[in-house]
């Protein structure tokens, strides 16, 4: 049976919770941790705070200056672990490895470790929304390297970095309906 990415957000997400993320997240530093009730609206703000920071985004930072993704080859024995590498051509003195007709290059397993290579920032993907969502649908999000908190308060919340187009015309929703299908 094929699933629509309309299906998928019928079934799996289930609330707006961007006022109270967002309202928390403002009270942060104002809360008082002198006593248990205290204590525990310190915690949850803190993380409303950390759900509404913005999210780096190291493969685009890595693809700006010059890496490429490669998937593995089917016959590779890494292919179990790692979906592919990062790599860009440079110089024999700064290269770590070496590309299939042995021309010099840098590679890391995943665009984190290139940007660490490299010294380069990543770029801050900025958070615009927050929805519950399944705890299903929270760990194919955040394989996908979405943000989520499976423990707010007892909801699972994702962190969503696109605003003002249907959940379901998401990049990441579109992913996750594709490998359903496949």
């Amino acid at each position: 049976m094929t699933i629509t990415a309309a299906d998928l957000i019928r079934r799996e997400v289930h609330y707006c919770a961007s006022s109270l993320i967002h309202s928390l997240s403002m009270g942060a530093h104002a809360v008082t941790r002198n006593t248990d009730m205290g204590r525990h609206l310190s915690d949850l703000t803190e993380q409303a705070l950390e759900l509404a920071s913005p999210i780096p985004d190291y493969e685009e930072a890595a693809r700006e200056a010059g890496w490429t993704f490669s998937p593995y080859p089917d016959n590779s024995p890494a292919k179990n672990h790692e979906p592919g590498y990062w790599s860009r051509p440079c110089d024999e003195d700064e290269a770590n490895d070496e590309d299939e007709d042995g021309n010099p290059i840098k590679s890391a397993d995943k665009a984190e470790w290139a940007c660490d290579l490299d010294d380069i920032e990543p770029y801050d993907r900025e958070v615009f929304e927050h929805w519950i969502v399944s705890d299903w649908l929270a760990d194919k999000l955040a394989a996908k390297g979405e943000k989520v908190d499976k423990d707010f308060a007892g909801l699972t919340i994702w962190a969503r970095t696109t605003t003002g187009q249907a959940i379901s015309c998401d990049h990441v929703i579109k992913e996750i309906t594709a490998e359903l299908n496949d």
